[in-house]
């Protein structure tokens, strides 16, 4: 970067030259080069400057994300330094001492008995110090694997730790049990079913409140489905078996233009009317009280269909198939598809009447249990908060 110095320099001869030589015409533009090269050079250094700045900057914040990181590892996870420093020393020392010993008390078999003894079963406690050694370093290794798969997680699933290890979930919670109890995940501790690792107590709690929600609402469930179950079946009335009847009529009607009717498009429709019309009257032989709101089905919905088919088969029967036949036919295929949209979405209604119908008698059955003093009320939920 030019200096002040300089740049003074320059300006003056620039002028002293103008003066010695009594020509002035150029002096205005030397003097703006002059500066022009000087505010160019200051530029550059600013922008040198900061980019200098704004890289110490993401170096200083990446520094920083990297301790909190591993605060926050440290709070979560101890060293395994002293399990693998422990593996380390138990395994050398027992190969280092049971290879001799067993060795010697081999030999010695064939001069001393009791001094054979003795070696062998020297070395045969060393081979077992190598075995607790080997176990250890083992263990060390697990607990790493486990530490890069859960990381910052409050939880992780038992499962899923041996999906990526490539072990059973069996190995996994003994693995995890035996570093629970060195301390190894220094938070940590495993839900009632032993089959999810909650890192932190808040993540304990918090899971534990969850599973023991979702099987209060489980119970429920399981208690409202038995009380309908254990309420007397209603019966449809003589009437309302004559609905149903007249509905398996039209069944049979559809069934038999179908085997007739050849087109594959058309039996296709015909199949799924059928499959849904038996869906709805199945679902009110078993709920009577839905049987009067099928008025409009056994009205107009089946008769039409009916109707349609009789003048499908007519037209399907002609020797000549005009224009104007096909045509009709056509549009025939079309009304019956908009049919069987029909009764699918009149099938859906009267789910969905049930699923309503389902859903008063469990909140009901949840008022009576909080009378009872079986299960809290809202307002007692309200109290503790």
């Amino acid at each position: 970067m030019a200096s002040s110095n300089n740049i003074a320099d320059q300006i003056a001869n620039a002028v002293q030259n103008a003066v010695n030589s009594k020509d002035f015409s150029n002096l205005q533009s030397s003097i703006e080069r002059s500066i022009d090269v000087a505010a160019q050079s200051i530029g550059k250094g600013i922008a040198q400057a900061s980019d200098g700045f704004r890289r110490g900057q993401e170096q200083y914040a990446a520094i920083q994300q990297r301790k909190r990181q591993e605060e926050q590892m440290n709070a979560l996870y101890a060293k395994p330094s002293s399990e693998r420093g422990a593996g380390v020393a138990l395994t050398a020392t027992g190969c280092a001492l049971a290879v001799p010993l067993l060795a010697c008390g081999g030999l010695l078999l064939l001069v001393n008995w009791g001094a054979a003894a003795t070696s062998l079963v020297a070395g045969a406690a060393c081979a077992v110090m190598a075995a607790v050694g080997g176990r250890k370093l083992q263990l060390a290794k697990r607990f790493e694997r486990y530490r890069d798969v859960i990381g910052l997680r409050d939880r992780c699933s038992i499962e899923e730790l041996a999906a990526a290890c490539a072990d059973t979930a069996d190995n996994v919670r003994k693995n995890v049990k035996k570093m629970l109890a060195k301390g190894l995940f220094r938070q940590a501790a495993l839900d009632n079913s032993e089959t999810m690792l909650l890192m932190t107590p808040g993540a304990y709690q918090q899971y534990e409140s969850q599973r023991a929600e979702a099987l209060r609402q489980q119970h429920q469930r399981d208690l409202a489905e038995s009380a309908r179950a254990a309420e007397p079946k209603a019966e449809p009335t003589a009437q309302q078996r004559q609905i149903l009847e007249r509905g398996e009529g039209f069944i049979a009607q559809i069934r038999e233009s179908n085997q007739v009717i050849p087109g594959e498009d058309v039996s296709r429709t015909l199949d799924q009317i059928e499959h849904v019309v038996r869906a709805i009257l199945d679902c009110a032989a078993e709920n009577p009280e839905v049987i009067d709101d099928l008025d409009r089905l056994m009205d107009y919905y089946l008769p039409t269909t009916v109707k349609l088919l009789d003048a499908y088969r007519e037209l399907d029967g002609q020797p000549i198939q005009s224009s104007s036949i096909q045509q009709s036919k056509r549009e025939i295929e079309g009304a019956l598809g908009s049919l069987n949209t029909a009764f699918e979405k009149l099938l859906d209604s009267l789910f969905r009447d049930m699923a309503i119908d389902v859903s008063s008698d469990i909140s009901v059955l949840h008022t009576v249990l909080a009378q009872e003093g079986l299960v809290d009320g809202p307002f007692d939920s309200a109290k503790r908060s």
